[in-house]
C-alpha cells in the first residue's frame, strides 16, 4: 500500500512540475487552469475526457481504501489494551473503522487522534478535488483570418451605424470598433490589446471570440494606412485620439477615419447570444467548430499532490517502524480470540452466552468519604449495591470485567442488525431515504421535461417549414430527436454532451472554488453514505463468519499470529468477493455523480502579442441527464441493499458478536490449541452450577435448548502451566508470532 500511494503521489508531483512554468506565466491570475492542446475539436476530446475521469475515480477509490486501512490500524486496540478496555468500557468493537475506538485505548490517545485527523484531513481533498484536477475547457481565440476589401463607398447603413457621438456608442460596440481599427492598422484582430486593460468590466465582448475570419472594408483614402502600424504604437498613440461630435469618428489617421472609411464584418462565429445582424454577421455564414482542451487545474493538483505526498510519507514511516516488531494490533475478531486464548488474563469468564453489547455485571469498590458517607444513608439504587449512597462516585473503582456469574438461557432467536445498532440505524435510514427520494425526484422531473420536449419537437417538425418556430429549422429537424435532446438535456458531463444549467462570474477565484465544490459536492455527500454501507457490511461479514463456527470447524483469520491453524487470506474484515465489487461500485458511482453535475470552463485567449498575452475564463454549470438517471438507479439499489443489511439476522445458539471484543474473550476459556483442522464453538460440558459453551480444538457437543449457560469461574478452569505465547511456537498448531 505504501508503494502504491507513493506512486500516486509521484504522478501528481510530476503533473505539477510539468505544468509549473505555464502556471507561473499564466496570463489570467484569477484562474489556475493551464496546459492542454487547444487545437482539438470538442467532439474528439469527449471520449478522452470521460475515460480520464473514470480512471481518476478508480484511483481515488483506491487511495481512500488504503487510507481507511491505515485508519483502522490507528483505531484498533492492541492485545495489551483489551483487558483494560473491557474493565473500563464494558465492551469495544474490533474490525471497524470507528474513530471512537480511540477513546478506548489505554494510552497515546492524543497521538492516535492526531494521526487519524491527519489521514482524514488529507482524504477530504481527494473527495473535494479529484474530479477537478483535469477538466474540460472550451477554447476561443480571436479571429486569425483577416482579409482586406477595397470599396468605393461603405454605404449608408455603415455610416448610420458608426457616425454617432462617443457617448451614444454601446459599451460592447466601442470595444468592437477598437478591435476593427487595430486589425486594419496592424493586421491583428486583438480584443484584449484594443481594450487596454478594461476588458474585465464587460462579458459582452466575449461574443467576438470564436469568429474565425474578419473582412475589413475600406475606401481609397485608407489604402496607404493598412497594416502599417504595430501593437505598441496603437496602444501608446492612436487609441488616445478619440474625438466627439455629431460627425466625428472614433479613430483616424490622416484622411482615413474609422466608421466613415473603415468597417469590419465578423464571419464564422460560434454560438452568440446577441443578434448576428447587429454585429454585421450573416445568418448564412458557416459556424466555426468549437475547439477544446483538457486543462489541469493547478490549485487542485498542487493540493492533491501535497496530500498524497503526506499520506505516502506517513505510510512509509509506519511500515519502517513496524519492521521486525511483533504485531499486536487486533484487526479481526480472530486476533482477539487468539490473543485471549494465549493470555488467560484477557478471558471473560461466566458470560459465554451473553450477546454483543448486552448488559454486563460489574464490581464496584468504594472508598468512604467522611463528609458524605455516614451510617444510615440510603443504599444505592443503581447497579450492584454497595450498601450506601453514591454521592461520592468519584471515589468508586468500577471493574466492568469482574467475571461475576451472568447466566443466560440458550435460545436461537437473535436480534437483527438494526436492533443491534439501535439509534444509529435511525440516522442511517434517514440519510438514505432523503438522498434516494431527492435523486428520484430530480430524475422524474427530468424525464417529464424530456418527454414534453420530445413531443414538442415531433409536433414542430411535422409542420411545414414556414409554420415552424425559429428553433426548428430544416437542419435541426433533419438531425433528429436524439440530437435535439442531447443538447437540451445532455448525456454525460463534458464538452458538447452536457446541458447548461447556469454560469458563474468570470475571472474570479471564488468562482473557481465554487466550481470545484459543484463538481465534487455530490461525491463528497455520497462518500458519507458509502462509509455507512461499508460499516454495516463489515458487521454482517463478521457475524456471518462468526456464526459459521457453530456448525463448521474452521481456521481463524488472524493478522497477529500465523501458522497452519490460521488463515491470512486478506487483511481486514471484508473478503475479496465482497470488497472488490464494492470498490468497483463505489468508483462507478463517484464517476456517474461527477458526470451528472459538473462545471465546464470557457477560455477566451489572445496571444497575438506574447508580451501582453491575455486570457479570460468563465465556469458554466452543466449536467447530463443520462448520468443522473444511472446514478439514481445505483443509489436506489444501494438503499435497497442497506435495508436488507438492516434486516440481517442470524439464528443459532451462538451469541451475537457484531465486532464485540467481550463476546470473543468470553468464548475462549477452554481454547488451548489451534490445530490445522480449525476450531469450533459448542457445548463444553457441565460446570459446578451451569453448563458452559465456547471454542474448542476438540470435539464439542450440541447446545441444549432452554438450558442455563454461564461458563466456568476461575476455580473451575484448569490453568495450563505453559500456555502458547506470541513469541513461541506451538507444537500442536504451528502458532508463531507475526513480524512486520
Amino acid at each position: 500500500m505504501a508503494a502504491l500511494m507513493t506512486l500516486f503521489a509521484f504522478i501528481m508531483v510530476i503533473i505539477c512540475l510539468v505544468h509549473s512554468r505555464d502556471f507561473a506565466n499564466r496570463p489570467n491570475k484569477s484562474s489556475t487552469s493551464v496546459g492542454g492542446k487547444a487545437n482539438q475539436t470538442c467532439g474528439s476530446m469527449e471520449g478522452k475526457n470521460v475515460m480520464i475521469h473514470l480512471v481518476i475515480n478508480i484511483a481515488a477509490t483506491m487511495i481512500l481504501g488504503m487510507s481507511n486501512t491505515y485508519q483502522q490500524l490507528i483505531t484498533s486496540l492492541s492485545t495489551s489494551e483489551l483487558k483494560w478496555a473491557l474493565s473500563k468500557h464494558e465492551d469495544s468493537r474490533v474490525g471497524t473503522n470507528s474513530p471512537f475506538n480511540i477513546n478506548h485505548k489505554k494510552e497515546k490517545k492524543l497521538q492516535a487522534w492526531l494521526q487519524w485527523l491527519l489521514l482524514i484531513a488529507t482524504s477530504l481533498p481527494v473527495h473535494f478535488l479529484a474530479n477537478s484536477v483535469i477538466g474540460p475547457s472550451i477554447y476561443y481565440d480571436s479571429p486569425k483570418n483577416i482579409t482586406y476589401i477595397p470599396v468605393d463607398d461603405l454605404g449608408d447603413d455603415q455610416n448610420l451605424r458608426y457616425n454617432r457621438t462617443l457617448s451614444d456608442i454601446l459599451y460592447y460596440e466601442k470595444y468592437a470598433d477598437r478591435a476593427c481599427w487595430l486589425a486594419f492598422r496592424t493586421g491583428i484582430y486583438s480584443l484584449s490589446q484594443s481594450h487596454a486593460g478594461i476588458y474585465y468590466q464587460s462579458e459582452e465582448a466575449f461574443d467576438d471570440w470564436g469568429n474565425k475570419a474578419v473582412a475589413i472594408s475600406y475606401t481609397q483614402p485608407c489604402d496607404k494606412y493598412a497594416k502599417t502600424s504595430t501593437l505598441k504604437e496603437m496602444r501608446d498613440r492612436e487609441f488616445n485620439t478619440e474625438t466627439s461630435g455629431k460627425n466625428a469618428t472614433l479613430f483616424s489617421v490622416g484622411a482615413c477615419g474609422y466608421g466613415r472609411d473603415v468597417a469590419c464584418d465578423l464571419t464564422g462565429g460560434g454560438d452568440s447570444s446577441y443578434s448576428s445582424s447587429y454585429f454585421g454577421r450573416s445568418g448564412s455564414e458557416e459556424v466555426a467548430e468549437l475547439m477544446c482542451r483538457l486543462s489541469v487545474r493547478m490549485s487542485a493538483a498542487i493540493i492533491l499532490a501535497c496530500c498524497l505526498t503526506i499520506k505516502a510519507v506517513y505510510m512509509i514511516i509506519i511500515m519502517i517502524r513496524a519492521r521486525k516488531k511483533i504485531k499486536t494490533q487486533c484487526l479481526t475478531f480472530g486476533d482477539v480470540v487468539a490473543a485471549s486464548a494465549i493470555d488467560s488474563e484477557l478471558q471473560v469468564r461466566n458470560e459465554c452466552m451473553v450477546n454483543a453489547f448486552d448488559g454486563h455485571r460489574h464490581r464496584v469498590q468504594h472508598t468512604c468519604h467522611p463528609k458524605h458517607c455516614r451510617a444510615g444513608d440510603q443504599a444505592s439504587e443503581t447497579g450492584d449495591s454497595i450498601g450506601h449512597c453514591q454521592k461520592c462516585k468519584k471515589f468508586n473503582v468500577v471493574d466492568k470485567a469482574a467475571d461475576l456469574p451472568h447466566p443466560s438461557i440458550a435460545i436461537k432467536y437473535k436480534k437483527s442488525l438494526i436492533g443491534n445498532l439501535g439509534g444509529n440505524a435511525i440516522g442511517q435510514m434517514g440519510i438514505l431515504m432523503i438522498t434516494s427520494c431527492a435523486m428520484f425526484g430530480i430524475s422524474l422531473m427530468l424525464a417529464v421535461f424530456l418527454g414534453a420536449d420530445a413531443g414538442y419537437f415531433n409536433y414542430e417538425c411535422s409542420l411545414p417549414s414556414a409554420r415552424r418556430g425559429s428553433d426548428f429549422e430544416d437542419d435541426m429537424c433533419a438531425k433528429g430527436l436524439s440530437h435535439y435532446l442531447k443538447y437540451a438535456y445532455g448525456h454525460f458531463g463534458g464538452f458538447d454532451t452536457a446541458a447548461p444549467l447556469g454560469q458563474l462570474p468570470a475571472n474570479s477565484v471564488r468562482s473557481e472554488i465554487t466550481a470545484f465544490a459543484i463538481s465534487n459536492g455530490a461525491q463528497l455527500l455520497y462518500s458519507l453514505i458509502y462509509i455507512l454501507l461499508i460499516y454495516n457490511f463489515t458487521l454482517i461479514t463478521m457475524e456471518h463468519d462468526w456464526g459459521k463456527l457453530e456448525t463448521t470447524r474452521d481456521r481463524l483469520r488472524c493478522t497477529i499470529v500465523e501458522g497452519e491453524g490460521f488463515k491470512q487470506s486478506y487483511l481486514l474484515q471484508l473478503p475479496k468477493r465482497v470488497l472488490y465489487p464494492m470498490m468497483v461500485y463505489s468508483a462507478l458511482m463517484h464517476w456517474l455523480l461527477g458526470q451528472s453535475i459538473s462545471t465546464k470552463e470557457t477560455i477566451w485567449s489572445d496571444r497575438s502579442d506574447p508580451a501582453h498575452a491575455y486570457e479570460s475564463s468563465r465556469y458554466d454549470i452543466v449536467y447530463g441527464a443520462y448520468a443522473v438517471w444511472l446514478s439514481t438507479v445505483l443509489m436506489l439499489a444501494q438503499t435497497g441493499v442497506c435495508w436488507w443489511a438492516f434486516t440481517y439476522s442470524r439464528e443459532g445458539f451462538m451469541p451475537q458478536m457484531y465486532g464485540s471484543i467481550r463476546a470473543c474473550c468470553a468464548a475462549t476459556t477452554e481454547l488451548k490449541h489451534f490445530p490445522r483442522t480449525g476450531i469450533q464453538w459448542g457445548d463444553l460440558g457441565e460446570g459446578k452450577k451451569f453448563r458452559h459453551a465456547g471454542f474448542s480444538s476438540d470435539e464439542v457437543g450440541e447446545i441444549i435448548p432452554a438450558e442455563l449457560y454461564c461458563g466456568k469461574g476461575s476455580d473451575e478452569i484448569q490453568i495450563v502451566d505453559n500456555p502458547p505465547r506470541l513469541d513461541e511456537d506451538d507444537e500442536h498448531g504451528g502458532l508463531r508470532k507475526r513480524i512486520g
